[in-house]
Parts: C-alpha cells; structure tokens; sequence
C-alpha cells in the first residue's frame, strides 16, 4: 500500500467550495484511511487480471465500511448523504485509487434490492455484492429494444416453483464474469410497453443461459449476448411482484442518475492536471510545434473551465438531494454533460503526448478508446437531450 500522489491535493480540485470544505471530518477521516491502503501496483491491462486487481480492493475497501459508502449500516455500509458521497468520490480521484469491481452492482442493483427485495434477497444476496464476491450483470437492452427499453420481447411463464424465460439481452456489462443477471422481462404478454414487465434475478449458471462475449476495439471482453433458452429460475427469485418490472427499473434509474452527478468531476480535473504536465514537458522538450502547444493550451483552458461547470452541477445535485429532491430528469443533464466533455479530454491528452500517446496499450489511448462509448451508455446522448427538452424544459414531443 501507499500513500496518495502528494501533488493532488485541493487546488487540483480548483476554487473551494464552502458547502464541502477540504477540512470537513468525513472527507478528512477518508483520505487518512486512503493514504494508507490505494494498491502501490499499478493496474493490469489484462482485462480478468484488471477485474480480480478490483475485486481485492474492492474487498478491501467492505472491510472498513467504505465500498458502499450510502449503504446503511445494517448493510456494511456508513449511511452517508448525498454530500458525504461527493467528497467520497472526489477523493477516491485525488488519491488515485481504483474503480471496484463492479461499482455498478453496488450503486444500482444493490440500493434498488434494498428498496424492492424481500429480506430473504436481502439477507441472501446485499454480502456477496458489496464485497465483490458475487459479481453482477444488468439484463436491459435488447437487440430491437436498447433506447425503447419497454419494447423488450424476453419473456417468462410461471410454471410451479419456476419461471421459464426465453429471449435474449445485449451490450450486457460484466455478463461474462456474472454469477447472477438482473433481467427485466415481460412475464404479462397480454399488456404491452411498460406494463406486464417484472424483474427477475437469474443466476448465470442455469442450464439454458449462454453467454457470447463481444469483443471490443481493446480486445476486452467487458460486453455480452445474453440468450435465455428454456431457462428454470426460482420463483422467488423476483424483485417486486408480477408487473413491478417498470417500477422497481425507475429505482434503478433514480440511483444512476443521482449516482452520476457525484462520481465525474474530480476524476477529470485529475486528468486535466496530467494533461497540463504533459503539456509543459512538450513544451520544454519541443515535442510539439509552438502552433499546436499554444491550441492545446487553449483547449486545455476551456476544458479546465468545463469541468468547474461539471463540478459546480454536481454540487448542486448532492445539495437538492441532501435536503430530500429527487434528482430525476435533471440527471440526464450532467450524464450528458459529463460523457462528452470526458471524450474531448481523451482526444486532447492523447493528442499533447504526441507519438508516445499513440502508443497501442497507452493509458491515454486506453481512455480514449473507452471514452467512446460514453456517449452511448446509460441512455445515447440523444435520448438524454430528449429527456431535457421534454420533462425539463417542456417542449412537445
């Protein structure tokens, strides 16, 4: 273990904000704890070396409360608030630790388990997911059903103890490495859209489930196809009842979208600050023209200003949520926000490293790849800019 780069600090972050000064107790109480246990090795490239890295620290992490932090106590977690999760996340990126291995397990499936599982669930399944155990996949996106999740066609038949289900899911995060899916298929076919839709949680390991990994630009196999055939799973494996499916995926959604407005920000601006050592060691090294430094730096510029936007919305999401809003729509705006300034942070620092930042296994070309797609998960840009101009903004249809 080691400590935090010692550069990072505050002015990383830019001007203070008040609400979360640098000196507040849980902020301080999470750095010491940090600077004494971020992993000194770097992370694999490796994509299963890279899951089973997290998945210690993840580990590690649970044992002091800190892998899900907004988890209430009873459940191995702090019951931190909204504006304890902001200075979580803005440290995790100053000390420059990990991401869990399966972060969205705990911000999205666990909470909504909590709020929409019965204690046997509860009890049998919260342990395994906190700790990284029990690794999770979301089943949403189908291949004629991605945006318009309520056009989905995976189906299932109660028969006895048993729900028989058939379809398939795609672009499904971590199915390759899940024990357990949480599916949300059409157990009423007689309704249509969002009704007659349940969630079930399908272990992965049933006879009937085939999982075809899709190969990404990287070579990882982060995604999957997902087919159910025939598949037996326990009746009471369902999160709400018959026909809760829209309602317990709303949950979901409400924790992704308050989640999204805490994690980004101070992650960037710890890029940014790379960004700008790159930039002077260009510089001094004449590894670019005068003409393409003094573009960067403006870049560089606007970007360091976008990202105290960013950082400013998110502020004001943690503060709407601290005093019991629910985030809602407005998520989609700094979702939307946050993945396309993230993609041209990727361009700019690859661009300023010059041929070191083409490099094939690059961190710079890492980012850059992934970024990609950031502008396509959690709901395309598109249906984000939609969700603003409709339910915020009040433009017709």
């Amino acid at each position: 273990m080691t400590t935090a780069t010692p550069e990072l600090d505050a002015t990383v972050l830019g001007p203070e904000l008040s609400v979360v000064p640098w000196s507040h107790p849980y902020r301080a109480e999470f750095r010491g704890w940090l600077s004494g246990n971020v992993p000194a090795d770097a992370e694999p490239f490796d994509y299963r070396e890279r899951l089973e890295y997290r998945r210690r620290w993840q580990r590690r992490l649970a044992e002091d409360g800190w892998a899900g932090p907004s988890w209430p106590e009873e459940y191995g977690g702090r019951g931190a608030g909204p504006l304890q999760q902001y200075m979580y996340y803005e440290e995790l990126a100053l000390a420059r630790a990990p991401q869990l291995m399966n972060q969205a397990g705990i911000i999205l499936l666990g909470q909504t388990l909590m709020v929409h599982g019965t204690p046997e669930l509860k009890a049998r399944f919260l342990p395994g997911l906190l700790t990284g155990d029990d690794v999770w996949c979301q089943g949403f996106s189908e291949p004629n059903a991605g945006s318009d999740l309520a056009a989905l066609r995976t189906r299932a038949r109660l028969e006895g103890d048993e729900w028989v289900i058939d379809g398939s899911k795609i672009w499904t995060t971590f199915a390759p490495y899940a024990e357990f899916c949480f599916a949300l298929v059409r157990t009423d076919p007689a309704e249509s859209r969002h009704r007659g839709l349940s969630m079930l949680i399908v272990p992965t390991d049933l006879p009937g489930v085939t999982v075809r990994p899709i190969a990404q630009l990287l070579g990882q196999e982060e995604f999957a196809e997902v087919f159910f055939d025939g598949v037996r799973s326990p009746r009471d494996l369902m999160v709400g009842g018959p026909g809760d499916g829209w309602k317990v995926s709303l949950t979901m959604f409400q924790f992704e979208r308050a989640d999204q407005g805490f994690t980004d920000h101070a992650r960037l601006l710890v890029h940014m600050h790379d960004i700008a050592a790159a930039l002077r060691h260009a510089e001094t090294e004449a590894a670019l023209t005068p003409a393409a430094i003094a573009r960067a730096r403006d870049t560089w510029a606007e970007l360091w200003c976008r990202c105290q936007q960013l950082r400013r919305l998110n502020l004001r999401a943690a503060v709407r949520a601290e005093q019991g809003e629910v985030i809602g729509a407005a998520g989609s705006v700094a979702k939307l926000f946050w993945s396309e300034l993230e993609q041209r942070i990727a361009h700019l620092s690859t661009e300023v490293r010059g041929a070191h930042g083409i490099l094939a296994r690059s961190p710079e070309v890492i980012h850059l790849l992934e970024s990609r797609a950031y502008t396509i998960f959690s709901g395309t840009s598109e249906i984000q800019r939609n969700i603003v101009a409709e339910r915020l903004l009040g433009l017709p249809r």
